[in-house]
């Protein structure tokens, strides 16, 4: 009996020993929860009949055994050798047309995805060309942060174009880094160039990898030491960095020069709302533009319906070089991942038809769905009420930061709420029905800060009756450089100013029941373990700032909201 007794009691405490280990286990399950998957598909009320993709087809093709040339060179317009690696089909009649891949990592080291996809597309008939730009793998010359990027993209182009095993029509693909320098060599305007099909890129990186909303580089880029120390010479965006994106100018001469952009990233990835934003620009002037996004990260699109995204790929380059009529546009050119739904939908652009821009206004009525500094509630109807403040002391020590920054595996699905009870909130009501939002979201909004600068952190969540909180997107904007980038005025303490953050695109349906939470911060921090955390840095100067809101500051929230003209809100709650 006594050992009866001395092993419950040796039990009992073991269990209260562990009762911390329980507790994390308890906090990593709910983590884990929130990382699955909806398990149910709910759409949008008044999204039904939109054009929604139901089944998925299959597309067959060729598919040729390859022969593999290696160490092919290329003279570039300075005497720099560049190399490079040659497939060709075999079988195929020449001459061909022509795929090529620009490396800023060096092509002798890609034998992964990048390579698959090239591959493909020599065994759908194409001559491939994957070249080490300058200073990487065995190319000659000295690397550097997007060094020679347009000229040398230009030459290679060019060069590949007057082959013999080449119809003189030339595309380019690529993912990141390696989609980044088709942006820049189409800036060139090569006369060659038929077809792009930029992957997760941006066209404009000093704003979208660098420097978001004007804000100091972030973990991930002082991670890459050589490129970051040339970029924190040149801290603004000046000459030096004009010449390293591509503007909403050089959008448009590309897309006049009649290079067919075939354009893809994903809603959970770091760089792709930038070429999102491109796409949006891209179509004013080109109908030869296509635009797909799924829910992915920082990777080549998955699970695309109705076709792969191999075979939209090729469907898109067998139009514009083989001069197939292949019905690659019978179909809307924007084909998008609704979150939530769970579903493929086409529509006809982007932003899309039929959006609804609905302004939420910051209020200091309490949403008694948070406890956090304020607890402020959105409302639809512009107050009328006098003016009210909310306020927060930020600290480059202790913030308070949001856990914003994305990775290459994507958002984090942590459990948002104890991060944003340190920071300014402000929560709708129950939602009575499912509400998409689809678009470009932003915060306007008026703000006083008692130092020279400060930096906004805006994130947008999904908080769910049960309490938890999950990230759907986030924004970013340096307050000195909020109205220039290239010129920044820094901050005159304790004056009010009127404030706008672009709020990074989404596509998600919120579930009845649910409410749409905006929270505001002084900066964002890496979760720990987060690996190669992607986003902004933190500012060194810490401030007091005072949020503006009422009748004569009516400060707001715009979102895109898809089937309804209003937000139907649960009047019990």
């Amino acid at each position: 009996m006594k050992l009866h007794i001395i092993f419950i009691l040796f039990f009992v405490g073991i269990v209260f020993s562990m009762f911390g280990f329980v507790e994390s286990l308890d906090t990593y399950y709910e983590e884990k929860a929130l990382a699955r998957p909806t398990e149910t598909s709910i759409k949008g009320k008044g999204t039904l009949e939109r054009k929604w993709v139901v089944k998925e087809e299959k597309m067959s093709h060729e598919k040729n055994e390859v022969r593999v040339i290696e160490d092919i060179n290329i003279k570039v317009r300075d005497g720099i050798i560049l190399k490079g690696r040659l497939l060709l089909p075999k079988g195929v009649k020449e001459p061909l047309p022509t795929i090529v891949q620009l490396n800023g990592y060096g092509h002798e080291s890609d034998r992964g995805k990048s390579e698959t996809k090239l591959m493909d597309l020599a065994e759908r008939g194409y001559a491939v060309v994957h070249v080490s730009l300058r200073g990487t793998g065995t190319s000659e010359g000295k690397a550097g942060l997007y060094n020679f990027y347009s000229s040398d993209g230009y030459d290679v182009i060019e060069w590949a174009a007057e082959q013999g095993w080449s119809n003189g029509k030339v595309g380019t693909i690529g993912l990141s880094l390696l989609g980044i320098s088709q942006w820049l060599a189409a800036k060139e305007l090569p006369p060659s160039l038929k077809a792009i099909s930029p992957a997760a890129a941006c066209a404009d990186c000093y704003e979208m990898l660098w420097h978001p909303g004007g804000m100091e580089a972030g973990p991930g880029r002082i991670a890459r030491s050589v490129e970051y120390k040339a970029a924190k010479e040149h801290r603004n965006f000046d000459g030096w960095w004009q010449e390293r994106v591509v503007s909403t100018e050089d959008l448009n001469r590309i897309a006049k020069h009649g290079v067919a952009a075939f354009i893809t990233g994903g809603w959970n990835d770091y760089i792709s709302p930038d070429n999102i934003e491109a796409f949006e620009q891209y179509s004013k002037t080109s109908i030869h533009s296509k635009l797909i996004v799924s829910s992915d990260a920082h990777t080549y699109l998955s699970g695309v319906m109705p076709y792969g995204f191999e075979d939209y790929q090729a469907q898109w380059f067998d139009h514009y070089l083989k001069d197939k009529n292949n019905g690659v546009n019978q179909h809307d050119p924007v084909l998008i991942y609704v979150q939530g739904a769970n579903q493929w939908r086409y529509e006809k652009k982007w932003p899309l038809i039929g959006t609804n821009y609905i302004d939420f206004y910051l209020t200091n009525k309490k949403s008694d769905s948070i406890n956090s500094i304020n607890d402020g509630l959105l409302i639809e109807e512009k107050t009328t009420d006098k003016e009210a403040t909310a306020m927060y002391e930020y600290s480059p020590e202790t913030g308070p930061f949001l856990p914003t920054l994305l990775s290459a595996t994507g958002r984090l699905t942590i459990n948002q709420q104890p991060y944003e009870k340190q920071t300014l909130t402000w929560t709708t009501g129950a939602l009575a029905e499912p509400t998409e939002i689809t678009g470009n979201l932003s915060m306007t909004f008026w703000a006083a800060v008692n130092a020279e600068d400060a930096d906004f952190v805006v994130q947008i969540t999904d908080a769910a009756p049960n309490g938890t909180s999950r990230q759907v997107t986030a924004g970013y904007l340096n307050a000195a450089r909020a109205n220039s980038l290239a010129e920044p005025i820094m901050v005159e303490p304790g004056k009010i100013k009127k404030y706008t953050i672009k709020i990074y695109p989404t596509s998600y349906v919120f579930k009845k029941g649910h409410r749409i939470r905006l929270s505001l911060a002084g900066g964002t921090k890496a979760f720990p373990k987060q690996k190669s955390p992607q986003g902004p840095g933190i500012n060194p100067i810490g401030s007091t700032v005072i949020v503006y809101q009422g009748s004569k500051y009516p400060s707001s929230l715009r979102l895109p909201v898809i089937g309804q003209e209003t937000l139907e809100l649960d009047r019990r709650n």
